[in-house]
C-alpha cells in the first residue's frame, strides 16, 4: 500500500533510473512532490506514468517541471498531458502548466572552435523549447488522436488544459550555450501558487543547455532536485538549508562495464565522465548545501544488478552525517517525517531525519 497524505508535504519517487534504458528494475527519473493534496512532476521518465496514479490521481495534477529535455526525462510527457484529458472520472481539475527549458540561441558546445565542429556535425537540425515540445506533442504526434476524440467524444481542445511554458533564464546571469552554460547565478522564481514557491537555477550537464535544478518552498517545508549535474555549486546554492535533497548518481565504471566496444562508446563516456555526479562526490554536495536528508536517485548504471546502491549509500555518508537513503521506485518520504506509527513509510524502512519547516512568505 503506497502512502498517500491529504495534508503536509511529501516525496513520491516516481522513477529512480537513469539514462534511455529500458530496465526492468527501475521506471525512467520522475518525481512527485505532493502538497497538501495537489501534485507537482518534476521529469516524466519512461514508465513513470503508471507510478504516478499508484500515488496521485489526475485531479490533483496542478505543474510538470522539466529539468532538461534529454529522451530519459521527457518519454511519458506525452502520456501524463493526454492521459487526464477530459477522461470521465480521471480528468485533470485545472489546467496543467508544463515548465520546462527554452530553445538555446545556437547549438551548446564546449568552446567558439568546438561550436564549429558540433555545427558542421548537426547542420540541418535544430533544438526545441518546452512550449513547442507540448505543442507538437498535441498538433502532430497525437493529433490524430486529438481530433478523433473531439469529434467523437465531444472533448474541448486539450490546449485548454495543457500549456507549455519556456523557462526565461535572468538576463543578468548572461548564460550562453558556448560561452556560459552554467554561470555562477542566484536561484529565480518560474512558479508560485497558494501552496508552492518553485525557483530555478543552471547546472552543468555538459552540452546540455538549458539544464536545471528545481526547488520547491512550501509552509512545510523545502525539497530539492537537482536535475541532472556534474558536482555544481549552484546546485550547492540553491540547495542551501533545503529539508530534502533529491540529487542524480553514477557509477561510472559501473556503467562503463555494461557497453560492449563500439564506436560511439568513448564518446558517451565523456558525456557520462563530465555531465553527471560519481558516487563519492554526492555526498560532499549535501554536506555544502547543509541539507536535512539526502536521498540518491536517477541511479546510473540503471538495469538489474549493475549498480552497488550500498556502495554509493557508503560514500555519500562518508562526507554527509544526515540520513543517506538510495531510493527505489513508488518510495514516500514525509516532512516533517512520518511517526513511525505510519505502517506506510514504516514499510519502507525509511528512517526519521528531525526536519524543520521553512514557510514561504
Amino acid at each position: 500500500m503506497n502512502h498517500r497524505p491529504q495534508k503536509g508535504l511529501s516525496v513520491h519517487t516516481l522513477g529512480t533510473g537513469g539514462g534511455p534504458i529500458v530496465s526492468s528494475s527501475r521506471a525512467g527519473t520522475s518525481t512527485a512532490i505532493r502538497v497538501d493534496g495537489a501534485t507537482y512532476v518534476i521529469d516524466a521518465g519512461m514508465g513513470s506514468i503508471r507510478n504516478f496514479r499508484k500515488h496521485a490521481s489526475w485531479g490533483e495534477l496542478r505543474g510538470i517541471f522539466l529539468t532538461h529535455h534529454h529522451s530519459d526525462h521527457i518519454y511519458d510527457l506525452g502520456s501524463y498531458l493526454l492521459t487526464g484529458w477530459q477522461v470521465p472520472g480521471e480528468s485533470f481539475s485545472r489546467p496543467i502548466h508544463v515548465y520546462g527549458p527554452g530553445q538555446p540561441p545556437r547549438t551548446p558546445a564546449l568552446d567558439a572552435e568546438h561550436a564549429r565542429v558540433v555545427d558542421a556535425r548537426t547542420a540541418g537540425r535544430s533544438m526545441a523549447g518546452t512550449e513547442h515540445i507540448v505543442d507538437s506533442l498535441l498538433d502532430s504526434v497525437f493529433a490524430s488522436d486529438v481530433v478523433i476524440r473531439m469529434a467523437d467524444e465531444g472533448r474541448s481542445d486539450p490546449k485548454e488544459w495543457v500549456i507549455g511554458h519556456d523557462i526565461e533564464i535572468p538576463a543578468e546571469a548572461q548564460a550562453d550555450p558556448v560561452l556560459a552554460r552554467h554561470p555562477v547565478m542566484e536561484p529565480f522564481e518560474i512558479y508560485r501558487d497558494e501552496l508552492v514557491r518553485v525557483t530555478a537555477i543552471l547546472v552543468d550537464h555538459r552540452l546540455c543547455f538549458p539544464a536545471f535544478g528545481f526547488r520547491f518552498d512550501t509552509a512545510y517545508g523545502s525539497v530539492v532536485v537537482s536535475g541532472d549535474t556534474a558536482y555544481s555549486e549552484n546546485c550547492i546554492r540553491l540547495a542551501r538549508g533545503a529539508d530534502i535533497l533529491l540529487h542524480e548518481v553514477i557509477d561510472l565504471e559501473a556503467i562503463l562495464d555494461t557497453f560492449p566496444d563500439s564506436a560511439t562508446r568513448e564518446g558517451i563516456a565523456v558525456h557520462l565522465r563530465e555531465s553527471h555526479t560519481p558516487f563519492d562526490e554526492v555526498g560532499k554536495v549535501a554536506h555544502a548545501a547543509g541539507v536535512g536528508r539526502l536521498i540518491l536517485h536517477h541511479i546510473v548504471p540503471n538495469v538489474p544488478g549493475a549498480a552497488d546502491t550500498a556502495k554509493m549509500e557508503a560514500f555519500a555518508r562518508k562526507d554527509f552525517a544526515g540520513p543517506v537513503t538510495v531510493a527505489e521506485d513508488n518510495d514516500v518520504f514525509t516532512v516533517p517525517p512520518a511517526t513511525d506509527s505510519d505502517a506506510d513509510i514504516a514499510d519502507l524502512n525509511i528512517e526519521r531525519a528531525g526536519l524543520t519547516a521553512e514557510v514561504v512568505a
